[in-house]
């Protein structure tokens, strides 16, 4: 670089036509600086208008401080921009400020090389001149940091509140998992109370043949409700604790849910019940054929327990080329309003436009707010089981938890008195 050796008459002048012609290279020299900076690790992921970004504002904010000149924009909000665009590409504090500071530096050297060219500017100005660089750096890294502030704030914000939101889910988690076991103890306690004077009635002296067979039968009928009840629980711990891993197979799914079905048959109609089966004769799908089979047989089995009469439907089609889903809906009592409310705080709505079960399918059914915990009237439709307690509460625990581990959603649909729908939907593939 050349010196110039006039007495230079107009050195602000100069200073600011120096500066303006030197601005790309300013910023060229200040995107190196940061490159170099070790600390600055995201710089080379940015594009030459991502790095400047408002920075030949904050230039042309500077020149006309130093000519003395009415200011359009306050270097402070120019830098408020600045720094929510880093903010915005993940940049920390102190990262955006140490970029800043490479900048003030560079400004300096660009001073010291104008000096180098008019060696004969008084040391006095060149002096004023950097006190008002220094000045005018500080007001925009006070913009950032506000800036940053005001973000930050914002963000601890919305994390005390994501992590509220997440405290109550869980108290209310932790509400109804104590009512289910309160239920299943209460439910296991009266069992065995049956199970011991049945026990005891059979060791009377004088009985007749007739009584001894309804006392075996009623033995026999609440130790099968003991078992069923110990088993779920047993495999609903194994799953929370991670232990019940998946062994994925490619399987005909509708062969395995036919003969579910065939099984459940002779219990239908002890009861009474029409079981009906309908979808395609094939649907190749991987699985897990035993949590599959367990999904199924639970849901089977409350829609029978808790039918008194009528129809219990299964059915099932695939959705795409990705999932295919199966059904199973019954004409039982559904779910009463107490529980219709537990299920509305619980459950995520998720409902469609016309819903298979809603009373009057011109309209497109109305759900509650989120933060509505009313019962609602009318039916509880279409809503994704996330912390759902129903009928049975261990036996539906345990299908969500399945239905987590395979991947799939469940949804449910009620309306009091009218029966429900369980809709799941799995994946047809895995990935490794």
């Amino acid at each position: 670089m050349t010196t110039r050796s006039s007495d230079n008459p107009q050195p602000l002048a100069e200073l600011v036509s120096y500066f303006f012609t030197r601005r790309e290279a300013i910023l060229n020299n200040w995107r190196i600086a940061c490159e170099n900076d070790t600390f600055l690790g995201k710089i080379s992921t940015l594009s030459r208008d991502e790095f400047n970004n408002l920075i030949p504002i904050v230039l042309t904010i500077l020149e006309k401080r130093l000519m003395k000149e009415p200011e359009d924009v306050d270097p402070a909000i120019a830098a408020t921009s600045h720094g929510l665009h880093r903010w915005q590409k993940s940049h920390a504090l102190l990262e955006t400020i140490r970029e800043l500071n490479h900048f003030t530096q560079i400004l300096y050297n660009e001073l010291e090389a104008f000096h180098v060219l008019f060696p004969k500017t008084e040391a006095r100005f060149l002096l004023q001149v950097h006190r008002l660089i220094a000045q005018f750096m500080s007001e925009t890294i006070d913009g950032s940091v506000q800036k940053y502030d005001e973000l930050q704030r914002l963000e601890a914000a919305n994390r005390a509140s994501s992590l509220q939101k997440v405290i109550d889910q869980m108290t209310e988690l932790s509400h109804v998992r104590g009512t289910m076991l309160r239920t299943t103890s209460h439910d296991l306690r009266g069992s065995f109370g049956i199970i011991n004077s049945a026990a005891h009635l059979l060791k009377m002296d004088g009985l007749s043949q007739e009584e001894r067979d309804q006392f075996l039968e009623m033995l026999n009928r609440n130790l099968t409700n003991v078992q069923s009840m110990l088993g779920n629980l047993t495999d609903l711990s194994r799953l929370e604790a991670g232990e019940d891993m998946l062994q994925i197979q490619t399987i005909d799914v509708v062969g395995l849910v036919k003969k579910l079905v065939d099984d459940a048959l002779p219990l239908a109609n002890e009861r009474g019940l029409i079981l009906t089966a309908d979808g395609p004769e094939l649907i190749t799908a991987q699985t897990d054929p035993a949590k599959l089979h367990q999904i199924a047989f639970h849901l089977l089995q409350n829609a029978l327990q808790y039918t008194s009469s009528g129809f219990i439907s299964v059915s099932w089609i695939t959705e795409n080329d990705f999932h295919w889903i199966l059904s199973i809906q019954d004409s039982g009592a559904g779910i009463s309003g107490n529980l219709a409310g537990l299920l509305t705080k619980q459950l995520k709505p998720n409902v469609e436009p016309v819903s298979v079960m809603s009373p009057d399918q011109s309209d497109p059914v109305s759900v509650l707010p989120k933060n509505d915990h009313s019962i609602p009237e009318g039916p509880v439709l279409a809503q994704t089981a996330d912390n759902s307690t129903h009928r049975e509460g261990v036996s539906l625990q345990l299908v969500k938890r399945l239905c987590e581990l395979l991947d799939a959603s469940l949804e449910i649909e009620t309306e009091e008195g009218r029966g429900s729908l369980f809709r799941i939907r799995f994946p047809v593939h895995y990935n490794n």
